[in-house]
C-alpha cells in the first residue's frame, strides 16, 4: 500500500478519534458557588440557569428561580410574609421582580444582555457582568437582604464559566455598588473541532480540482469534457458546506475572508484552467461533408 494511502487513513482515523473525545469529554456543565451546598441562613439563594445562546443577537437566555428565601421565610412554611423585589441588572427587559407573599415562586425568563463578537467564530467569547439585589419593605422602611447566586447550565454547543467582579454604580445599595458575577459563554471544544473539520473538507475541494486541471492542461492526463460538470458541482456544494458550519456564522465572518472565498475562487480557476486544456487538448471539429 504506497505511504501516501496509509498516511491519509491515519490522519482521518486521528480526527475522527480527537472529535470523538472531544466531545465525549466535553463540560456540559458549570456550577456556581453555592449550587451544591446548603442554602445559607442569613441570605436569599437565586439560582440563575443559562438555557440558549444568541450568538448574533448577543443574548444569553437564562432562567432566574429562588432557592431559599433565608432570613425573609415563614417559619413555618418557608415562604414569603412580605413581597420581594429582586433587582437584576443587564437584562433585556423587565429589571426588577416581584415576587408575592405566601405563594411558590415561579422561574423567571431572563434575556441577559451579553458583550461579543459573533464574526470571529469560532473563537468567539460572550459575556455579562449581571448583578442581583433583593428589597423588601417591613413598616414602611426598604431593607436590603443579602444575596447569594448559584446555577448551573447546560446549553449544547457551548461552555460556561463565572467569576465575582466589583460591582458599579449601575445598582448600589447603602451607596455601595453591588458585587457582580461575569458570565463567560465559550464555544465548546467538540463544537471548535468540527468546524475545523468541515473547513479542512472545504479547503480539499480545490485543491483536487486544481490538480486535476492542471494535469490535464500540461497533457499528463486526458482531458474528459464530462469532468467539467464535476467541477462545477464542487463549486455550488460549497455554500451548503459553509451554511453546514456549527452556530451559523454570519456573512462577513472572518471564515469567510480567510478561507471561503478562496476556496470559490480556487474552484473557479480550476474550471477555468480545466476549459482552457479542453480548449488546447480536444481535437476541432469535422465540418460534415456537404452533398
Amino acid at each position: 500500500m504506497p505511504l501516501f494511502v496509509i498516511v491519509l487513513v491515519a490522519a482521518l482515523v486521528g480526527t475522527y478519534l480527537a472529535v470523538i473525545a472531544l466531545y465525549a469529554v466535553n463540560e456540559r456543565t458549570v456550577t456556581i458557588d453555592g449550587c451544591t451546598e446548603d442554602p445559607p441562613a442569613d441570605a436569599i439563594l437565586l439560582s440563575l440557569d443559562p438555557e440558549t445562546m444568541d450568538a448574533a443577537a448577543d443574548r444569553l437566555g437564562a432562567n432566574l428561580d429562588v432557592v431559599s428565601f433565608g432570613p425573609v421565610a415563614a417559619k413555618d412554611s418557608s415562604l414569603l410574609t412580605a413581597p420581594l423585589t429582586v433587582l437584576v441588572t443587564d437584562n433585556d427587559g423587565p429589571r426588577s421582580i416581584v415576587i408575592p407573599p405566601e405563594e411558590l415562586p415561579s422561574p423567571h425568563a431572563l434575556r441577559l444582555i451579553t458583550t461579543g463578537s459573533v464574526e470571529r467564530w469560532p473563537f468567539d467569547v460572550h459575556s455579562v457582568d449581571v448583578a442581583f439585589a433583593s428589597l423588601q419593605t417591613v413598616d414602611g422602611e426598604v431593607r436590603s437582604i443579602k444575596t447569594v447566586l448559584c446555577g448551573s447550565a447546560h446549553v449544547p454547543g457551548w461552555t460556561f464559566a463565572s467569576e465575582e467582579i466589583p460591582g458599579t454604580d449601575e445598582l448600589t445599595i447603602d451607596g455601595e455598588p453591588v458585587a457582580q458575577i461575569r458570565v463567560i459563554a465559550t464555544r465548546s471544544p467538540a463544537t471548535v473541532a468540527f468546524g475545523i473539520v468541515i473547513l479542512a473538507l472545504m479547503v480539499v475541494l480545490p485543491v483536487l480540482g486544481l490538480t486535476v486541471a492542471i494535469l490535464a492542461y500540461r497533457g499528463l492526463r486526458k482531458v474528459e469534457a464530462t469532468l467539467m460538470s464535476w467541477m462545477a458541482a464542487m463549486l455550488f456544494a460549497t455554500i451548503p458546506l459553509r451554511t453546514f458550519l456549527p452556530g451559523s456564522p454570519p456573512i462577513g465572518s472572518w471564515v469567510d475572508y480567510l478561507l471561503v472565498l478562496w476556496v470559490l475562487a480556487g474552484l473557479v480557476i480550476a474550471l477555468a484552467v480545466y476549459v482552457a486544456a479542453w480548449v488546447r487538448w480536444t481535437p476541432a471539429a469535422v465540418a460534415p461533408d456537404r452533398p
